[in-house]
């Protein structure tokens, strides 16, 4: 999903430039990935949540690379719970620019 692999490099390039807060680890990275899919589906009108985690697995999957260079990028405290608190696509971009 293309949007998926923006939201990674919109998060590397923004920390990057500002050299703010802490490694991302492998969790926050997934954590992006996962709120992005669950956002998209909600969008979609599908909120039955094993087809949500059945969709997060194969995105994950496909995506293993952008993941991987997503981690030890630069990402705060606040992005990350901003990214939690995210209920629609475009709150979880802004989070991430």
């Amino acid at each position: 999903m293309k949007t998926l692999a923006a939201a990674l490099v919109s998060l590397a390039v923004a920390c990057s430039l500002a050299g703010c807060g802490r490694r991302a680890t492998e969790a926050d990275c997934q954590l992006i990935v996962d709120k992005s899919v669950e956002l998209q589906m909600k969008e979609m009108s599908e909120t039955d949540a094993a087809t949500i985690a059945e969709r997060e697995t194969h995105i994950r999957s496909e995506l293993d690379e952008q993941i991987q260079s997503c981690q030890s990028r630069r990402v705060t405290d606040r992005t990350i719970a901003c990214v939690k608190a995210a209920t629609a696509t475009q709150e979880l971009d802004r989070c991430l620019r």
